[in-house]
């Protein structure tokens, strides 16, 4: 129970554990930069760079995460000589990152975008992964609540009632992978998590959630293989994020459902009734 104490990171499937779920992020989750704008009577100058934010997570179970890292793996090698390229001065594995992607940013500024994008559209259709995403307009949340939650509490409520449901129904252990951001943002995610754990939620009781065996957080790059690997479950949740996020942030108007988010969308919990279950959408 370690990883309770303090955040952690994993590096190896542990034995006794069945699924995995990477969890990303898409937009920020405070809401003091939100505060500031009304305390200013600015609330029209709130927009989309700071109103909204979603939480994504991608759950493997341990028979099928090889395809995961296979497919990936193949991308890589295949773009880049052997799948490696150099980080400011270290040769590294390539990590893919959805807004690099995007913006065509090194590394991602030397290779075909004619065949790269296609091959990371069939590795996204082909791999089995199921999907629990949390969208909150913190905008309209802060506005409503004189002492609103933090946005980032009520996404992880959501994805963690979620994912052990599924877990208890087919009574098997997961953990949960979130990608570290500081020292100081994980402290304060993990005591969140771990009263969740230890107190339960609105909605369950603690014992919902005894099924999770582990709370890690993990850098992109995996340093005691001297970089040249990746913790790719956090890579994914990363590309299927910003889809989703994109996708919510228009309240899940269809005609913003464009290819990206076509290509995933029967990945939800609960396809094809997901909304509420694979997808939530907190705009109050």
């Amino acid at each position: 129970m370690e990883w309770k104490q303090r955040p952690r990171l994993i590096e190896y499937w542990p034995d006794d554990v069945d699924f995995v779920m990477g969890v990303d992020e898409n937009g920020t989750s405070d809401l003091l930069s939100i505060k500031r704008k009304v305390d200013a009577d600015k609330t029209n100058e709130i927009d989309s760079s700071i109103k909204d934010f979603t939480l994504t997570g991608v759950i493997f179970d341990k028979k099928r995460y090889d395809i995961l890292k296979k497919e990936m793996n193949d991308i890589k090698f295949t773009f880049w000589n052997e799948g490696l390229c150099d980080y400011k001065g270290s040769l590294k594995r390539v990590c893919f990152h959805s807004s690099e992607i995007r913006k065509r940013s090194y590394p991602f500024n030397r290779i075909n975008y004619d065949d790269f994008m296609p091959a990371i559209s069939n590795m996204i259709d082909k791999i089995p992964t199921k999907i629990i995403s949390c969208y909150i307009d913190k905008k309209k949340h802060y506005l409503k609540y004189k002492t609103p939650d933090h946005p980032y509490h009520i996404a992880i409520r959501f994805i963690m009632e979620r994912y052990c449901k599924g877990l208890n129904e087919a009574n098997k252990k997961g953990i949960i992978i979130i990608e570290s951001r500081g020292k100081k943002e994980d402290r304060f995610v993990l005591k969140h998590i771990v009263e969740i754990l230890e107190q339960g939620t609105n909605q369950n009781k603690a014992s919902h959630f005894n099924n999770i065996a582990g709370v890690y957080f993990n850098p992109k790059w995996w340093t005691s293989d001297n970089d040249k690997s990746t913790f790719v479950v956090l890579e994914l949740a990363d590309l299927l994020s910003f889809p989703i996020h994109k996708y919510a942030r228009n309240q899940c108007d269809e005609k913003f459902k464009d290819i990206s988010f076509q290509l995933i969308e029967k990945k939800f919990y609960k396809f094809p009734k997901y909304l509420g279950w694979g997808l939530k959408i907190w705009s109050p």
